[in-house]
């Protein structure tokens, strides 16, 4: 790793730009404290420049201080509300803090200002989502996609919208369409699983929870679902190897591997 040398030259003069990018480094080193003071400093050399306010907002979001960034992204649109970037970052936080309907309008304010603005309109198909408002949340996220047609994510989370509505062809495609343009994630074949499980289909279920471990071998989600339906087929050996990994990698206060202990637990005081 590179490491940053500073040089304290007598009569150096520091600037906006120089604190910034003494910042940025910093926050490539992963020295936030510093890169901090250094953005805080930027914003004392150009008080009416965003930008510094910017950079500190999305450096505090990354190490989850999400309040500390809601409030950069206050100070960076108090000095220019109509800023896309900074409304779809503050958008983010919002969304982030569960303040959902605030999210909503400052990432539609973002997509005013830009309509091609595909970060906006995915966040604000996901908040959509979030309050079970499934029409625009479905609406947003084919924009996406309309926009980045290789954007697996925003098929992804359509298929769950479709799922949800009980449109399960609808959603069996779209999480189809998710494993082909983006590979390594896990969880378009569970819930592509889920789906076929939902239609009667076990053998494919199985097939793709299967895949999913094929991709990452204790994903918690796919263990459970694959290992109640080994249950549910009779085939009670490999359901129980499937949980029994389940309880030994997952975290501790995972939902799926606390139902199964519960489950464990309630099966032997039957005996």
């Amino acid at each position: 790793m590179l490491l940053l040398v500073i040089d304290n030259k007598e009569g150096w003069e520091y600037t906006m730009t120089s604190h910034l990018e003494k910042g940025i480094l910093l926050e490539e080193q992963e020295l936030y404290k510093e890169a901090i003071t250094e953005f805080n400093l930027a914003t004392l050399e150009e008080p009416d420049n965003i930008e510094p306010h910017i950079n500190k907002g999305i450096l505090l979001e990354e190490v989850g201080d999400y309040q500390g960034a809601l409030e950069s992204f206050n100070a960076a649109l108090k000095l220019n509300s109509t800023d896309g970037v900074a409304l779809s970052l503050r958008g983010d936080v919002l969304a982030s803090l569960d303040r959902y309907e605030e999210a909503i309008i400052d990432f539609s304010k973002a997509i005013s200002i830009n309509p091609k603005d595909i970060i906006s309109l995915y966040n604000r198909g996901l908040a959509y989502a979030s309050i079970d408002q499934t029409d625009k949340a479905i609406e947003d996220l084919t924009a996406a996609i309309v926009l980045d047609p290789l954007h697996g994510g925003a098929y992804n989370n359509r298929g769950l919208q479709y799922y949800k509505s009980g449109d399960y062809q609808a959603a069996i495609l779209d999480f189809t369409q998710a494993v082909k343009v983006r590979t390594g994630f896990a969880c378009s074949f569970t819930h592509r699983g889920r789906v076929y499980e939902a239609i009667g289909d076990t053998k494919t279920a199985i097939e793709d929870y299967t895949k999913a471990l094929e991709v990452n071998p204790t994903d918690a989600t796919a263990l459970y679902y694959r290992g109640a339906l080994y249950y549910a087929i009779n085939e009670n050996v490999k359901g129980q190897k499937d949980f029994d990994l389940l309880i030994t990698t997952a975290p501790e206060d995972n939902h799926f591997r606390l139902l199964v202990l519960k489950n464990k637990k309630e099966e032997n005081q039957d005996f």
